[in-house]
């Protein structure tokens, strides 16, 4: 078998013996019952593949590149019983907290589309869900020291080669410590909640893999939600407006408005361990730059600290249409020549 590229990583053939012995193991068959064991094009921190069994389809997660430095599977495993009792994923089978696959049921679905209105609200009404559920899970969610963590895992030489990074570092720090002062109560979080990881059809809506879960701020999913997407900020504040079934307070939309910014440095930092280590991650890293940078520069007058109005203004104007820079030079830069799209 030949080496195959997907959007979380690289399936070889080493690969393929792990899965086939695992799936084995937890259903009891041999190898030949299985069929079509075959890659998704779907996440970025893992391997999927979906396979079909004894008449039924199932989709396996593999650990992908650099997978071990972002999660922590036994925080993932609790959070799983979490959201299970919540209704909000009830699609597992089973999973090994130690090697960090897993099996889950398959769920015939449209792909997610951040553009339909109705997606959106079913996402929306997902979060509340979640939000609102009894938190059992203790661990603080630090989305800056999370970041700083995968820092500490980048070589030097291929950290921050983003333009002006050192600002929009500035900017984040500020915004992550004046978060602290909006009265935002912390809850269950997914931590990764982009359109890949919904499972959607006309009965059911589904959260899916749960690595970063734990108990953090609700602005965080809000955030790693508008950074998947190319939002035009009139978006933005519908998605807001359908989070709280109401207009937000000023207080809560800054503190919304400044998780948006933190969300996308969190993300910039996931891009650079990616292409670090040799691994593409598309037009996303454009995405998560331009809410890092633009977001910040927006909400900090929000909390009343002045920035530069030509800036200031700037980032309105890209804010507003959603307009991206090319940072297609960065893959160069670093070392990653090919993309997986």
């Amino acid at each position: 078998m030949e080496v195959i590229k997907t959007t979380g990583g690289v399936f070889t053939e080493e690969s393929r013996r792990i899965v086939l012995s695992n799936i084995c193991k937890v259903f009891d068959c041999e190898e030949s019952d299985i069929e079509e064991l075959k890659p998704v094009q779907a996440g970025l921190t893992n391997v999927v593949l979906s396979f079909k069994l004894n008449g039924g389809k199932y989709v396996y997660r593999h650990p992908g590149l650099g997978s071990e430095i972002l999660v922590e599977r036994g925080r993932e495993t609790i959070m799983q019983k979490v959201v299970e009792d919540a209704g909000i994923d009830t699609t597992l089978i089973a999973m090994d907290v130690d090697e960090g696959w897993r099996i889950s049921r398959f769920i015939e679905h449209w792909d997610f589309d951040y553009n339909n209105l109705n997606d959106m609200v079913r996402a929306i009404m997902l979060f509340r869900r979640l939000h609102a559920a009894p938190c059992h899970v203790r661990w603080n969610f630090d989305v800056i020291k999370k970041a700083e963590g995968i820092r500490n895992q980048i070589e030097p030489e291929k950290y921050g080669h983003f333009p002006d990074f050192e600002n929009v570092r500035a900017r984040i720090y500020q915004l992550a410590e004046l978060t602290e002062t909006d009265g935002i109560k912390k809850c269950n979080i997914h931590g990764d909640a982009r359109d890949v990881n919904f499972l959607i059809n006309k009965e059911e809506i589904h959260l899916i893999d749960w690595e970063y879960g734990g108990y953090g701020d609700p602005g965080f999913d809000i955030g790693t939600y508008v950074c998947g997407g190319q939002h035009k900020l009139a978006d933005i504040d519908r998605i807001l407006f359908t989070y709280y079934r109401r207009k937000p307070t000023d207080v809560q939309k800054r503190h919304f408005y400044a998780y948006i910014a933190i969300s996308g440095w969190f993300f910039m930092h996931w891009s650079m361990l990616k292409l670090s280590k040799g691994q593409g991650v598309g037009p996303l890293k454009e995405q998560w730059y331009h809410f890092a940078k633009n977001m910040s520069l927006a909400v900090l007058p929000k909390y009343g600290v002045e920035v530069d109005k030509d800036q200031y203004d700037a980032a309105m104007a890209a804010l507003v249409d959603c307009k991206l820079e090319d940072l297609s030079f960065l893959n160069h830069e670093i070392g990653v020549f090919e993309e997986v799209m």
